[in-house]
């Protein structure tokens, strides 16, 4: 009769598996912990939820060819495709979310052009005037955009720029970095990493890029998002500047769509002093644009061209001077008929035009700061606030081909020069007090703000 063996369990075997189970629980435990983050988020003190972890629960896993998709060489999250759940709303900009870091910062780019302004980039990133216009420095008229950012000094930190130069577009690398910059453009290892024509960031209007070739010419996109080559200096560019968001920026509401953006700071708006620049305003009937918010006054502009009954005036810039004053053929007509025909016209008050002209030896913006016109109403310039937004009009930069010439922006969105004695259509500007109450209104175009009377100023 046979007798059966039984088998001996070591202390040694037995430790293996006791190793074996613990591995297995604390690889399963990590992987349930990180995916639960990404799912729910992290929160801090009562119900504070990051930005961060909120835009993590949308990573894609199945189709990594759109949507929020991680790179595991780099150690990133990046947005690529036709995405629609990426969108900030800060200081009354819309951004699109261009992906995180691996340090949990937020890298963001607005959704539109902010400027048109001569760029400078053939002398690199760094040394341009788009840099200037862009991120302030102690130097005067500097940082006009960082500026226009409310609570930047806690919510903005250094954006890392892709400085490889590019000399063929199906070879774009990003080996180099500039990182001296809290406020920069997209590279072309941006655009194309996001999927180029075919990704969110083609918003059908043409931009700028910072990356150069070899022989420092800069990139920019074009209306239908192919990439275009920039050999001229004296060419102007569209803006969509890029910011970095710290990585413990608090989401305050919304769901990253188009109609729900995430915000991440708001104020209460009791004057004219609390509005953001974007903000919409009623005046007589007319929507305008906040373009410039200070302690003294609040610059907007019209969002159509003014009108002679059904339609679009078009009157001359001047006889003979490019430089805007208030008895010339258009800087009369503002500051005379049209201030005039003002049923609110004791809410403006008088503000600098700045008329200092460029050359082709300085293309710099901050050469229009050395004069200036004191008026109550005038027009844009470049290097204002959205001074593209409206086709076929006067602005007040000084053409630099002769001193009867003026830049107007042409019906196909570019600056074009031309003769002052040229008639086209006017985009009207002018200041008010920023101590102006607000009465009602959200500050967009469905819910403009309604102002009151600027002495019924509250405490």
């Amino acid at each position: 009769m046979n007798k059966k063996k039984r088998l001996k369990i070591t202390p040694v075997l037995i430790a293996l598996n006791i190793i074996v189970l613990l591995f297995i629980i604390s690889f399963y435990t990590t992987r349930l912990v990180k995916y639960y983050l990404k799912e729910n988020g992290t929160k801090k003190g009562n119900d504070v939820v990051l930005l961060s972890n909120e835009i993590l629960k949308h990573q894609s896993y199945l189709d990594l060819t759109k949507g929020l998709v991680y790179d595991e060489e780099n150690n990133n999250y990046k947005y690529k495709g036709k995405v629609n759940d990426n969108y900030v709303l800060y200081s009354g900009m819309l951004y699109r979310i261009v992906g995180i870091d691996n340090e949990n910062n937020i890298k963001l780019v607005s959704e539109d052009n902010i400027t048109m302004l001569y760029s400078g980039l053939n002398n690199g990133y760094e040394k341009s005037y788009v840099n200037k216009w862009l991120n302030k420095t102690d130097a005067k008229n500097t940082g006009i955009y960082e500026n226009a950012l409310v609570n930047a000094e806690n919510l903005l930190t250094y954006t890392y720029l892709c400085d490889d130069k590019i000399d063929d577009v199906k070879n774009i690398t990003c080996e180099n970095y500039y990182t001296d910059s809290k406020i920069t453009l997209l590279s072309l290892y941006d655009y194309k990493e996001a999927g180029g024509a075919s990704s969110y960031l083609n918003n059908g209007h043409e931009f700028a890029l910072a990356t150069l070739d070899s022989n420092n010419n800069d990139y920019f996109v074009g209306t239908t998002g192919e990439i275009g080559l920039n050999e001229r200096t004296t060419k102007t560019i569209n803006v969509r500047p890029v910011i970095t968001i710290k990585e413990d920026t608090v989401l305050l509401n919304g769901d990253g769509t188009k109609d729900k953006p995430y915000v991440i700071e708001s104020h209460e708006v009791k004057t004219l002093k609390d509005v953001y620049v974007n903000n919409i305003i009623k005046i007589d009937d007319n929507n305008y644009k906040v373009i410039e918010v200070n302690d003294d006054y609040v610059k907007v502009a019209a969002l159509d061209v003014l009108k002679d009954k059904e339609e679009n005036l078009k009157i001359a810039f001047s006889s003979s001077s490019s430089e805007f004053t208030t008895s010339n053929t258009v800087g009369k007509y503002l500051n005379n008929t049209f201030y005039n025909s003002l049923e609110s016209k004791d809410l403006l008050v008088s503000g600098p035009w700045y008329v200092g002209s460029l050359s082709l030896d300085n293309l710099d913006y901050t050469s229009v700061y050395s004069k200036k016109v004191n008026s109550k109403v005038g027009m844009l310039t470049l290097a204002d606030f959205y001074v593209g937004d409206l086709n076929n009009i006067f602005t007040l930069s000084r053409g630099i081909e002769g001193s009867n010439i003026i830049n107007v922006i042409n019906k196909d969105g570019n600056i074009f020069a031309d003769t002052t004695s040229s008639k086209y259509n006017v985009r009207v500007s002018f200041y008010l007090d920023s101590n102006i109450n607000i009465e009602s209104g959200s500050g967009n175009t469905t819910s403009p703000y309604v102002l009151g009377v600027k002495n019924e100023t509250k405490e």
